[in-house]
């Protein structure tokens, strides 16, 4: 394994999730197949015109970007399960969720909402009926960050006052799970 060498941690051998998460940088360019998000300098971005060192020397390859191969492989970091939602506050949450993922998306093409799911309250994502409740709902929540699953419970109890947040941070990934309860 590889020794980090850095002001903080002397000759530490990283961990094998921060070595997957942290490799050396490529000294090249990729470009997304799907999304077009274009890593240089260590990181995606947006677009190639922000690249002001390009040259004809750069190689340039094709490929899946982390957040396109997340999707494409029904992967997440994020969670967020907003339960008891009334009806009339369903499409505001619906806005919300949506704003803050495109804010974050415009960011960092790696933050991305992968899905929202609908379901009656007491039922599952899956759509199975448990309660009667048909005025409430559920609504889940996958993101390619788990900061992005954070942000967006955050925007939904900041926006509505009457909710309740409990966050679950898994020990063995780096995945956040986060259900937001309506007391309305």
């Amino acid at each position: 394994m590889p020794l980090i060498f850095s002001k903080f941690r002397k000759n530490v051998e990283k961990s094998r999730r921060e070595e997957q998460e942290f490799r050396p940088g490529k000294k090249d360019v990729a470009i997304c197949k799907k999304c077009d998000a274009v890593y240089f300098h260590k990181s995606w971005h947006h677009k190639l015109e922000d690249y002001k060192q390009l040259s004809e020397e750069k190689a340039v390859n094709f490929l899946l970007c982390p957040a396109c191969k997340m999707l494409e492989d029904n992967k997440f970091e994020g969670q967020v399960i907003i339960e008891n939602v009334p009806e009339e506050y369903k499409d505001d949450v619906s806005a919300n969720i949506k704003n803050t993922g495109e804010r974050a998306y415009k960011r960092d093409p790696m933050d991305r909402v992968s899905s929202i799911k609908y379901s009656p309250y007491g039922g599952s994502p899956s759509g199975r009926q448990v309660s009667s409740d048909k005025s409430k709902y559920n609504i889940e929540v996958l993101t390619t960050e788990n900061q992005l699953a954070r942000n967006i419970a955050r925007q939904i109890e900041k926006a509505f006052k009457g909710t309740k947040t409990d966050v679950r941070w898994s020990k063995e990934e780096s995945v956040a799970r986060i259900v937001v309860r309506f007391k309305i």
